[in-house]
């Protein structure tokens, strides 16, 4: 009678198991189905799927219910495919050295008063171009001191925010677009091996409401449309308030031909970091549910060396998000 139980014990935690297996890929799939807020919001977070449904899956084969560890093993596979190549692609990757650095970084000014962590991590990052975003009146000034090695600039001011470009090469022919009402978008160009680059640095709007996903999206579409018109090779840096798996950022590559300089070195997640708020909820959410935003997306003529995010200093800078550096190579 005792092992009837037992039985039926392992039986029902073994089929709660390969349920829960189930639910995670039921929402990582979910994101693909239909394009609207919740369906999105839920695609974000395919590696905490994964991680859950390989915990679960874990679980599943010691509990010993070998029957229902293909059907775990089935979906963790799915739950792994969008993921797995972001790390095994190394196709794009260049041996080339590295002639241009992009830094990108929202600072999170309003809230963020780390004013010489992060002009210090700039420096000692050396990058040839950082964009930043989210900076205020208070922040222009102190990312002047920026200037000694990265003396060309360019900001744009709209009601929420600020765009600032810092860059060692002269910004020529720059414009500010407004792709949707009060979020300004820097479009410049610069020169590097005698071939002109255009230089775009933006930041839609947070799509948590229906409003603002809307109006991301049409930021994104308007964008796009302009990339299409283009006959430089572009970089598009940003907090871009959307990750790869989204349908609307695969819409946006598919359009513009543009590809993300993180494949082939992983996810890289750069929201939220770590240093914005000493309270344990966001120290969790810091730790278990970061997502990839803030991206450095790259015409086919530019090579890609390395990426990397700065992700040990999160606790020291102070923004909600993580820089991320790209090394690029681009020929004569």
């Amino acid at each position: 009678m005792q092992k009837y139980y037992l039985d039926l014990i392992e039986t029902i935690i073994s089929y709660l198991l390969t349920t829960g297996i189930i639910i995670t890929t039921l929402f990582s799939l979910a994101g693909y189905w239909q394009k609207g807020i919740i369906f999105e919001l839920i695609s974000h977070f395919k590696i905490q799927y994964f991680v859950i449904s390989l915990i679960l899956l874990l679980c599943l084969a010691i509990i010993g219910e070998k029957r229902l560890l293909f059907i775990g093993i089935f979906c963790t596979v799915i739950n792994l495919t969008p993921i797995l190549p972001w790390y095994i692609n190394q196709n794009s990757i260049s041996q080339e050295t590295p002639n241009l650095r992009i830094l990108v970084h929202n600072i999170y000014g309003g809230r963020n008063d780390r004013y010489s962590q992060i002009t210090e991590m700039v420096k000692a990052e050396n990058p040839d171009i950082a964009i930043f975003l989210e900076a205020t009146n208070i922040w222009l000034q102190k990312l002047q001191t920026l200037s000694d090695t990265l003396p060309y600039s360019i900001y744009a001011q709209s009601s929420s925010e600020i765009i600032v470009i810092y860059s060692k090469f002269p910004l020529n022919n720059y414009s500010i677009e407004f792709f949707a009402p009060e979020r300004a978008t820097i479009i410049t160009e610069f020169k590097i091996n005698q071939k002109v680059i255009n230089l775009i640095a933006t930041h839609p709007t947070v799509p948590i409401k229906v409003s603002t996903f809307q109006k991301r999206n049409q930021i994104l579409e308007e964008l796009a449309k302009y990339i299409q018109q283009l006959n430089n090779p572009v970089i598009l840096g940003g907090d871009l308030n959307i990750t790869m798996w989204s349908p609307y950022y695969q819409k946006l590559e598919q359009e513009t031909g543009l590809r993300n300089t993180r494949l082939g070195f992983g996810i890289l997640p750069t929201w939220p970091g770590k240093g914005f708020s000493k309270s344990i909820v966001f120290y969790i959410l810091s730790r278990f549910f970061q997502i990839p935003i803030d991206h450095c997306l790259i015409s086919s003529e530019i090579k890609v060396v390395n990426v990397e995010t700065k992700a040990n200093l999160s606790s020291k800078l102070g923004s909600d998000h993580i820089p991320i550096i790209a090394d690029l190579f681009i020929s004569k």
